[in-house]
C-alpha cells in the first residue's frame, strides 16, 4: 500500500466520499422499517451506477489511448460491465415472494460479481502502466469497501431475522 501516499489528495478523498451511499445503504438496510425499504431501493441503484461510473472511465481512456483503432475487447467489456449493473437493477426490481428463483440476491451477486471484474481489470491496467501506481490500492481499497457493503446488503435482506 506504499503508492497510495503517492495519490493526489483529491481523488482519495473523492474516493472514499463514494463510499458513503455503500456503507449507509448496508446499515440502512440492518435497521429495518421505512430505513431498509429505502436502502433496498436506492444500494442496488447506487452501486450500477458507480459501477457503470467505472467502466465509462475505461472506455473514455481506451478512446484517449487508441483513438484510431480502439480495442474491441475493452469497449465491449465497459459495455457490459454498464449492462451489468442495470441487469442486476432489473433483477431485484422483478423480484417477488414465491418466485422459484431468488432474483433479488442474484442481482446482489451480479453488482458484487461487477466490482470484482472492474477491479481485476483496473489492475491489469495498472500493471500495463496505462494507469498510475497509486491507482491500485485506492482501487483495492475502495472495491473491497463496495464488496463488502454489497455482501452485508445481500446478507441482511437474504436473512430476515437480521437487524442492527
Amino acid at each position: 500500500m506504499k503508492r497510495l501516499s503517492d495519490a493526489p489528495l483529491l481523488p482519495v478523498v473523492l474516493g472514499f466520499a463514494g463510499l458513503i451511499p455503500f456503507v449507509a445503504g448496508a446499515l440502512g438496510l440492518g435497521l429495518g422499517g421505512q430505513a431498509a425499504l429505502q436502502a433496498a431501493n436506492a444500494l442496488p441503484v447506487y452501486a450500477a451506477v458507480i459501477l457503470s461510473f467505472l467502466a465509462g472511465g475505461r472506455w473514455a481512456g481506451e478512446l484517449v489511448i487508441r483513438a484510431d483503432a480502439p480495442r474491441a475487447g475493452v469497449l465491449i467489456l465497459a459495455v457490459s460491465l454498464s449492462l451489468a449493473g442495470w441487469l442486476a437493477v432489473l433483477m431485484q426490481v422483478w423480484a417477488r415472494p414465491g418466485l422459484p428463483f431468488d432474483f433479488e440476491l442474484a442481482g446482489w451477486g451480479v453488482l458484487i460479481a461487477g466490482f470484482a471484474i472492474a477491479y481485476l481489470w483496473d489492475r491489469s491496467a495498472v500493471r500495463g502502466a496505462t494507469f498510475p501506481a497509486w491507482y491500485l490500492p485506492l482501487r483495492l481499497l475502495l472495491t473491497l469497501g463496495a464488496i463488502l457493503s454489497l455482501s452485508l446488503a445481500a446478507f441482511i435482506r437474504w436473512s430476515p431475522t437480521f437487524s442492527l
